[in-house]
Parts: C-alpha cells; structure tokens; sequence
C-alpha cells in the first residue's frame, strides 16, 4: 500500500505541474486507490483530513470521490442553463396613452428588469435587445 502511495503521490505532482489552481483531471484508477486508502484509513481510525493531506488532494475532493462523483464535472455551463416559466399576471389600467388608443404595458423580467410606459411590441423589443 505504501508503494501505491508514493505512486499516487507522484501522479498528483505530475497532473498539478504548471497549472495555476486545480489539475488535471484524476484518471478512475486514481479515483478508486485514493477511496481504498481512504476507507483503510479510516477503519484504522484517521480522518478524511489527514487522508487528503496524504494524498495531496483536497477534503472535499475525496468526499466527492467516494460518492462516485468528479468534482467540478456537473456544473452546468450558462449556455446550457435552463429557461424556467414565470407565472405572469396580466391586468389592464387606463392611461393616458390607453385612453389614446395606444395600450401601455408594465413588463418585468425573470432577471428583474422593469420596463413601463412602453407598448407592448416597444416592450417586447426592448427585452429582446436586453437578451431576457
């Protein structure tokens, strides 16, 4: 186990070198030691905390690791972020520019725009621009 450890410790460096913050990405045989040993040494009774220093990886990184989750893997990217609907309410006042023949609408957006005393179709331009 001891060998495997160097081992995994020399791996770690190596997927570290050159990079700012983070590595690269641990290959599921790494994966699977650093659990193995986590678990032995736990058993053993240390901690995730002295298993991560050990090892050279992170707390949380184990924690994940024994999951069966990698890390930073299921973050969606904000082009891949889900529309939601909005209930929306729709309710009429006279204005003005109503009285005129020409409805004016109060819109506010899912990011909490508010756009008022245009028409709708101005409104709705308006949004689009935005990108809301």
């Amino acid at each position: 186990m001891e060998k495997e450890l160097e081992q995994f410790q020399q791996e770690v460096q190596r997927l570290k070198a050159g990079r700012r913050g983070g590595s690269l990405p641990f290959p599921e045989a790494l994966r699977a030691f650093a659990v193995r040993y986590l678990e032995q040494t736990q058993a053993a009774g240390g901690s995730v905390v002295e298993v991560a220093a050990k090892l050279g990886v992170s707390a949380p990184t184990l924690y994940e690791w024994r999951k069966g989750r990698t890390p930073g893997r299921a973050r969606k990217k904000p082009s891949e972020r889900s529309v939601e609907l909005v209930p929306v309410r729709v309710g009429g006042r006279a204005t003005e520019a109503g009285e005129a023949g020409k409805q004016q609408v109060v819109v506010v957006s899912p990011s909490g725009f508010r756009v008022e005393g245009l028409s709708l179709e101005a409104a709705a331009q308006l949004l689009r621009r935005l990108g809301c």
